[in-house]
């Protein structure tokens, strides 16, 4: 009887496994991101009420810097019947950066004609490339790593800037300073979005890692890759430099969901899970 109850336990616990529904793992946090593991038997996936792409069991969950902390997850199974659950992430402190003796030509808007009408033309350039890669549903990413080995982090994400004592915005990415020429590395896989060599942002490389995450290199020396390109994690894309608007040799590597602005360094622990959704 002990036996036939244990197997009976174990066969219950099984079946209750097999009805997760949804594993989300990464960091509920300002700025972080979950990747979703989702059960067949789940058609459509909704966070606070707006449907999130689902490719191969997956899908992906962003927060910006000063993102809301309450919200609203809704699966609809493939049956018609519906889980709707909420969580909350957890609130950010930010730190303030002060940096001066800032040479003023770094921090004024240009006013030469053909220098704004440069500026706009690559700003919407990138806006555009943007709007079609947040129509790809594709999941590429594995693991994620580092693009610079041993180098300074000399500028956090979120931070509050204070530049020759005047207030600008805030950080929105994770600067790693290194020597120019240093090797530039894919944090994840993905498809080569865009290059070019913009007034800001020097020489660059946009990453489309799928449904919406995207990751930028700026200020690079060179660069490896073309538009079109498929890259695996750790691939070299460039080198380090300093072009466009930058005060001295680093990496900026920027990470975005959608339009949110996500923090690099978050994506190191990715693994822990965070929230299982099962049937009721």
């Amino acid at each position: 009887m002990k036996i036939l109850l244990l197997a009976l336990l174990l066969t219950i616990s099984i079946q209750l496994i097999a009805k997760d529904l949804i594993t989300l793992r990464g960091n509920p946090i300002q700025g972080g991101i979950l990747i979703c593991e989702i059960a067949e038997s789940v058609e459509k996936v909704f966070l606070d009420h707006k449907e999130i792409p689902i490719f191969d069991n997956t899908a992906i969950l962003g927060f910006d810097r000063d993102a809301k902390l309450r919200h609203i997850l809704t699966l609809v199974m493939k049956n018609g019947e519906m889980e709707t659950t909420e969580f909350y992430l957890t609130k950010r402190e930010y730190e303030t950066q002060r940096i001066d003796n800032i040479p003023p030509e770094y921090l004024e808007d240009p006013t030469d004609p053909d220098v704004i009408k440069r500026i706009e033309l690559e700003y919407s350039t990138l806006h555009e490339i943007r709007k079609n890669i947040y129509k790809n549903q594709f999941i590429y990413l594995d693991d994620f790593t580092i693009p610079v080995e041993n180098g300074d982090v000399t500028g956090v994400f979120g931070s509050n800037r204070i530049l020759n004592g005047i207030t600008v915005s805030p950080h929105n990415g994770l600067d790693i300073a290194a020597p120019k020429g240093t090797d530039i590395f894919a944090m994840t896989n993905g498809v080569v979005a865009l290059t070019g060599n913009y007034y800001y942002n020097g020489k660059f490389v946009l990453l489309d890692h799928g449904a919406g995450l995207t990751s930028i290199y700026i200020h690079m020396s060179s660069i490896n890759v073309e538009a079109g390109d498929y890259i695996l994690t750790g691939e070299k894309i460039g080198e380090v430099g300093s072009t466009g608007r930058s005060t001295g040799n680093h990496l900026h590597w920027g990470v975005g969901w959608k339009d949110k602005r996500i923090d690099p360094e978050l994506l190191q622990n990715i693994d822990d899970i965070f929230l299982k959704i099962g049937m009721r």
